[in-house]
């Protein structure tokens, strides 16, 4: 499927049931979100910068969450997606800022309410897995966001080092660790996997299964006019009267003749000097 048709599909997948929701409730819808969760992301790095330790007193664990540590079921949400100490915490700094351009991007895409749903939905899949089989961090939650953006966007453009790098194959690296993760992982790990890609396939996978058609279908048009053979080359025109063709003079040019005089009612060819004196 050609790119710019892209976003045609997905609109008309995603508003049989967002665009009532939409219509209905999206002016209540909380605008520049990211703003707010990129802030207070880097608020809580800057808390666990000073104080690793608070670290245990923010993730969501579903024990403490039955003792009464009902904030947990937010602060889970904060966490920065890095290492908040150490000599990789420059790595987090990077993170944010583009988990920022991430999040801004999506919502000027698809607009305040429909971005929300889709963290929201991310947020309470995570929640829930969390209180099935136990901890699980904001992290797969945030790749989800990575997924649909990389989706959306593949040829945008960031510098990994120095090195020029589409955001797509940023993507498919994603999907990979997901899917080494889900494979490798205990139960607390494949739950939140699960949560994520749920919530990425819910709005995206109708849209991926029209363009891989729209793909094969087109494969499958290339193969068949490959088997067709080209048209034959056409001989070059040459002149009855003196011999000369095409080959000669490119810019020769030829007229057809049919007289009953000397061409007997025959289509015959002449150079335009012979044409006008036969």
């Amino acid at each position: 499927m050609a790119p710019d048709l892209y976003p045609t599909c997905y609109a008309a997948a995603m508003d049989r049931w967002l665009a009532p929701l939409e219509r209905r409730f999206g002016r209540y819808a909380p605008s520049n979100l990211t703003f707010w969760i990129v802030g207070l992301q880097g608020f809580t790095f800057a808390i666990l910068f000073v104080k690793p330790a608070a670290l245990q007193l923010l993730i969501l664990d579903p024990s403490a969450v039955a003792r009464g540590e009902v904030w947990r079921l937010v602060t889970f949400l904060f966490l920065p997606w890095g290492p908040a100490n150490g000599p990789w915490a420059i790595f987090t700094i990077f993170a944010l800022l583009f988990l920022y351009t991430i999040g801004t991007s999506l919502e000027a895409e698809w607009g305040s309410f429909r971005f929300d749903v889709y963290y929201f939905i991310g947020a309470l899949g995570t929640i829930a897995s969390s209180l099935l089989v136990g901890p699980v961090t904001n992290e797969y939650l945030n790749l989800s966001l990575l997924l649909a953006f990389a989706t959306l966007f593949p040829d945008y453009e960031i510098l990994l080092l120095i090195l020029p790098l589409k955001v797509k194959w940023l993507g498919v690296l994603s999907g990979a660790f997901l899917a080494w993760s889900f494979a490798t992982g205990p139960a607390r790990v494949k739950a939140g996997i699960v949560a994520a890609m749920l919530n990425y396939l819910l709005f995206f996978a109708r849209p991926l299964f029209e363009r891989m058609r729209g793909r094969a279908s087109q494969g499958a048009r290339q193969r068949r006019l490959a088997g067709f053979s080209k048209e034959p080359a056409r001989k070059p025109r040459v002149c009855a009267k003196c011999g000369r063709s095409e080959k000669d003079d490119p810019s020769l040019e030829f007229r057809v003749c049919d007289c009953q005089e000397k061409c007997h009612g025959r289509l015959t060819e002449y150079c335009i000097e012979h044409a006008r004196a036969h």
